[in-house]
Formats: structure tokens, sequence, C-alpha cells
């Protein structure tokens, strides 16, 4: 791990640029636009889904959609979380609504977060300069398995955020509630929420892209440097937004769609620069002759066949 840490031989600057270099080559850009496309039609039938949902639960579902709301106004610009915000409140009008109406959220939802999927895998494949290889059936399995795993770990955030904070309250009366408490039990919940989200990362590049073999730590420095551009650019994105736009004159009424696009363009943007990251480091550990790495057609890592083929080698 301590190697996989010192990049390789790579500077942060050399990695920086080549990963930089690579962005613009395999043109992840137009990877996000598209990836921001299919989670934007992903989203708000995903809320209607969950509204329902927590429908079944007086008490406990309003409180998650409240834990919901809290968490979409601190991570989200104004405009976009105030979108989203109205956006559930009218849902939260139609979430006794079943039969039809609850087909038709999950077939939405889901076709919007299977594309989503799979767009991040065909991206992933590229910042790796691989071809997809595997049969469809794997392929869709794989689909699959990232959307329903990507999604239970998005729940399991919102959950936190709900009983962190009972706990904090809990806490807060028996300690008396001194000042600096709530502060510190925010910056506790949200170190929580980043080591989901590194975990999140980390097994989009662990089982996105077509590679066999591969060990977990190959994908962790990616999904640090993808979870630091996202919060970086969220924050700016916020500061912006309520200090410096003018889009309300240019957009008009569909300001807060243009934001909450663009944060999920952002989004995108941060987890194809992670993969092209962990890339970079793959292809300079090849370059030096680490016995772990392998070619984008063989096996990588340290894979049963690489142990193998070390034991077959003539001394």
């Amino acid at each position: 791990m301590a190697a996989l840490w010192s990049l390789r031989g790579l500077s942060w600057r050399d990695l920086a640029k080549r990963t930089c270099r690579k962005s613009w080559e395999d043109e992840i850009f137009g990877q996000s636009a598209r990836l921001a496309f299919y989670f934007f039609f992903a989203i708000f039938p995903a809320l209607l889904l969950l509204l329902i949902l927590l429908g079944k639960s007086a008490d406990a579902g309003s409180e998650l959609r409240g834990a919901l709301l809290d968490s979409f106004k601190q991570v989200l610009p104004p405009d976009a979380s105030a979108l989203i915000a109205k956006t559930i409140w009218q849902l939260n009008k139609r979430e006794n609504v079943l039969g039809a109406g609850a087909i038709l959220a999950g077939v939405g939802a889901a076709w919007g977060a299977l594309n989503g999927t799979w767009a991040m895998m065909v991206g992933l494949n590229k910042a790796y300069g691989i071809g997809e290889e595997r049969p469809w059936w794997r392929v869709l399995f794989i689909t699959f398995g990232l959307t329903i795993s990507l999604s239970a770990l998005g729940l399991i955030a919102l959950a936190a955020i709900l009983y962190g904070n009972r706990a904090g309250k809990i806490i807060g009366q028996y300690l008396g509630a001194p000042a600096q408490f709530e502060f510190l039990w925010r910056i506790v919940q949200w170190a929580i929420i980043v080591i989901l989200l590194l975990f999140s990362f980390a097994v989009l590049y662990r089982f996105g892209p077509n590679l066999k073999d591969r060990r977990w730590q190959w994908s962790i420095p990616g999904a640090v440097v993808a979870v630091t551009l996202w919060v970086a650019c969220t924050l700016l994105l916020r500061v912006y937004q309520e200090h410096f736009s003018s889009s309300q004159r240019i957009y008009g009424g569909l300001n807060a769609v243009a934001t909450l696009l663009l944060w999920l363009y952002l989004t995108g943007a941060a987890i194809f620069i992670g993969g092209e990251a962990n890339s970079e480091i793959e292809k300079a550990a090849a370059e030096a002759g680490h016995s772990d790495v392998r070619g984008p057609g063989e096996r990588r890592s340290g894979g049963e066949d690489s142990s193998k083929q070390q034991c077959q080698t003539p001394h």
C-alpha cells in the first residue's frame, strides 16, 4: 500500500499533468455530459419511488424526507437544492399513488440509473485504454450490481444523516450541549459520508472497467482524487452561485435546472478524472517494470495467473 501511495515513481505534479492530458484525449467531458443527461432523468423518478416507499412509514418517512432535504441543501447549490425541495414537495402529494405510478417511477429510475452506470463503465474502459470484451450478460450483470450497490450506499448515507442527527441530540443532551458540539458532530457525520463516498468510487473503479484480477488498492488513489475534486467543485459552484453568478439573467426560470445539470456534469467529470488518475498510476508502474501490473489485454494486479507466471519464470 505504501508503494502505491508513492504513485509508483510519479510525482503529484507529473500525475496531474498526465491525467489532464489523457482526460482531454479521452474526451471525458463529453462522457460527463452523457452521464449528466442520464442522471438527470433518473433522479426525479428515483425521488418519487423513494417517497412512495417512505410513505409506508409515517414517522420514519417524514424524518427521512427531512434528512433528504437537509442533505440536498448542504450539498447542492442554492438554486438546485430549491428545485429539488420544490420537486419533493410536489411529489410528496403523490407518494400514496401506487400501481401504475410506482411502476412508471421504477422504470424511469431504472432506465436512467442503468444507462448512467453503463456510461461510467464505457468511460472507465476508455480511461484504461481497453475494449469491452466481456459477454453482454456479464456486462448487464455488473451494471445491475453496481447500480444496486451504489444506490444502497446512498441510502446508507441518508440513514447516517438521520440517525446521526438523533444520536447527536441524545449525546448533546447528555453532555449539556456545549456550544461547539453541534459543529463537531456535523464534521463527524460528514466524515462518515465521505468515507462511504470513497468506498462507492472504489467499488466503481474496481468492477466497472474491463480489468481482471484487480486488487482493491489500485482503486483507492483515484477514489481519493475523485472525492477531492467533487468536494472542491461542489463548494466552488456553491460560492459562485451565491456571490458571482449571473445565470439567472441568462436562463431565467430554467436557471435551477441548468445549475443541477452543471452539478451533475461536474460530478461525472470527477468520477472519470479519478479513473484516469488510477490508469496513469498503473501505467507508471508498468513502465517501471513492477510485477503486479499487466498490459491492457492481460490479467492485472497480482492475480492467480501472474503468480503462476512468476513461478514459471526461468532463473
